[in-house]
């Protein structure tokens, strides 16, 4: 049975070993203090991946929809939810295609290729190829997919449609910014729904709170994320809500979290409030695409 590390919170807290409460007072003024934070976030990051993905009951927990350790993953980013919260519904084998990359980090794959029966990894610059577990890449834009109808039974999309019709200059992206974002979002979940068989799966994330324009990103509400689901062709997602709180990350409803904002990394602002690193919630839909009517 997992419980909380007392006060300090669970161990993929990221508050250098101390009591989360301990950690916000000193981290607030002294910058030795948000130097050591900020010099061991990578490797804190990792290690709370590898903890997580390792953990049959977290795992299950993320499958179930149940609560979260108190202190879990304090003042890391969104991916300790979202990586596992996918990782924990592959649970049919397949053809599974990763459309936007984030499964593209050996910690990940490893826990992921023994899942399924094939991983396709697409973007649309070139990627950095982790090869040796026998995954493929596939150069490509989400809005013109070079795949066959109906190629893959589980499409996972980790918080890559809020980038869809920004400014992706920082990606490699000679495209201007799009005019209209939420046609160019509905373009890309219309593809997604193309490459999905009948029966199939599409696990996606976004940034989940109030609708915010970050230029090179986006954040989308309640209203967006219906529209997420109505662009796939369905008015009834299976929609599971993390927010990030003073207590690290747990499950939350899209009325709680509707005010969540999102701390833009690229400013290298302190972190303040409940101490979220980027988006301070999440919302992570299951999208079944139907069979189609017998004839």
């Amino acid at each position: 049975m997992i419980t909380s590390w007392g006060n300090g919170g669970h161990r993929t807290a990221h508050s250098l070993g101390m009591r989360r409460r301990r950690f916000t007072r000193l981290y607030r003024s002294n910058e030795q203090v948000q130097r050591a934070w900020w010099t061991g976030y990578d490797e804190a990051k990792d290690t709370a991946l590898v903890d997580t993905l390792d953990s049959p009951e977290l795992l299950e927990r993320f499958r179930s929809g149940g609560s979260l350790p108190r202190g879990f993953g304090f003042t890391l980013d969104e991916r300790i939810v979202e990586i596992p919260w996918v990782v924990a519904n592959l649970s049919s084998p397949g053809a599974v295609l990763d459309a936007g990359s984030a499964l593209n980090h050996p910690i990940i794959l490893e826990q992921v290729m023994p899942r399924v029966e094939s991983l396709t990894i697409t973007t649309f610059t070139e990627e950095k190829t982790n090869s040796s577990l026998g995954q493929a890449y596939v150069t490509a834009d989400l809005r013109e997919l070079p795949f066959a109808d109906e190629s893959f039974d589980t499409i996972v999309c980790v918080s890559t449609l809020d980038h869809v019709g920004m400014d992706n200059s920082a990606y490699g992206s000679t495209e201007p910014p799009s005019k209209d974002p939420d046609g160019e979002v509905a373009l890309a979940v219309a593809e997604l729904h193309r490459v999905l068989r009948a029966g199939g799966r599409l696990l996606v994330t976004v940034p989940y709170g109030r609708s915010q324009d970050l230029g090179w990103s986006r954040q989308f509400d309640e209203e967006g994320v219906r529209r997420i689901a109505l662009d796939f062709g369905t008015t009834e997602p299976s929609t599971r809500i993390y927010a990030h709180t003073k207590r690290g990350w747990d499950r939350s409803t899209l009325k709680r979290a509707s005010g969540a904002t999102y701390r833009d990394p690229k400013r290298e602002e302190l972190l303040e409030g409940d101490f979220a690193y980027a988006a301070a919630a999440v919302a992570c839909l299951t999208l079944t695409r139907e069979d189609p009517p017998a004839a």
